[in-house]
């Protein structure tokens, strides 16, 4: 039953790919559309925006990513960003190709840069925190030519706060309160999960929200999600780790962390968030210990 299952499943990852209108074409790629029956699909971990297909030819592994669910993100977009960044030697995915399903769902398609860092320590942390401090020092004049988009703030990070009062007096009051810097690009959901590692080498993929921002934000949700699911101790050590490259002011974190915090609580109404036994224990301690947060949004 299962190998049954597993053809099937082939025929359709197969029939996938053979159906994808690509929008540019280079040797690579053309390589990888011409090999046919050459090519072996193996599903991976979808994410909460899509489905992500590991794609192999010989001994080269890409990564095909498909936005079939709710997310309609502007591939276009990401792939220049990436394309772009590579070009400065940040240690993004390598873009291969963008395209569009026959049902039109936005693919994209990348180098295969290992897995997910499941295992940290001091060393690992100063090597992530590196990579992020990189892409904060890394001036958007190096990247001209391509399209870097500054959204609004609020209405980009915070989409539906509307529905909650509390929430949103208290946003507001933080975003006056920051006095904030939208002229630094950031990822926009720096996470352990949004890190690859392959042999030593740490790669940062998914960049749905790479845009122009305040690296403080950015700095401030990648601490937030180590908070609430590694440690209070792991988190410490990832924030003094990138605070020797890039300092920042601790109250200024405060503010920037409270941000965190309520998109966090936000998505965890609107969308739903990954949750353990421990989880809202963590988030309330979180929200009271922040003197910027009022405890009414927990509510």
């Amino acid at each position: 039953m299962k190998q049954c299952e597993d053809k099937v499943a082939r025929h359709a990852m197969i029939a996938l790919f053979n159906g994808i209108e690509w929008y540019e074409t280079n040797p690579i790629l053309i390589n990888l559309i011409t090999s046919g029956a050459e090519l072996t699909f193996s599903p991976l971990s979808p994410g909460l925006e899509a489905e992500v297909v590991k794609i192999t030819l010989g001994e080269n592994p890409f990564v095909l990513k498909v936005w079939n669910k709710r997310s309609k993100p502007d591939v276009l977009r990401q792939y220049r960003l990436l394309e772009a960044l590579q070009r400065q030697k940040i240690r993004v995915s390598e873009p291969i190709g963008f395209g569009k399903t026959e049902a039109g769902d936005a693919v994209l398609l990348t180098r295969y840069h290992g897995t997910p860092v499941t295992k940290v320590s001091p060393s690992i942390f100063k090597k992530i925190s590196s990579v992020l401090a990189d892409i904060h020092r890394l001036s958007p004049d190096g990247l001209a030519g391509t399209e870097l988009t500054k959204f609004d703030f609020i209405a980009y990070f915070f989409p539906g706060i509307e529905a909650f009062p509390a929430m949103k007096e208290n946003l507001i009051h933080l975003v006056n309160a920051a006095d904030m810097k939208m002229d630094r690009i950031i990822h926009g959901d720096f996470n352990l999960g949004n890190m690859l590692v392959d042999d030593g080498e740490y790669t940062v993929i998914d960049w749905t929200n790479g845009q122009l921002g305040d690296p403080r934000y950015d700095l401030s949700w990648a601490c937030l999600l180590l908070r609430i699911y590694v440690s209070e101790s792991k988190y410490l050590t990832f924030l003094y780790k990138y605070q020797e490259e890039i300092p920042v002011a601790a109250g200024e974190l405060e503010i920037f962390e409270a941000m965190a915090s309520l998109r966090w609580l936000l998505l965890d109404r609107i969308a739903g968030v990954p949750k353990y036994p421990d989880t809202m224990k963590k988030v309330r301690k979180i929200v009271r210990d922040n003197p910027f947060l009022n405890e009414n949004v927990l509510q």
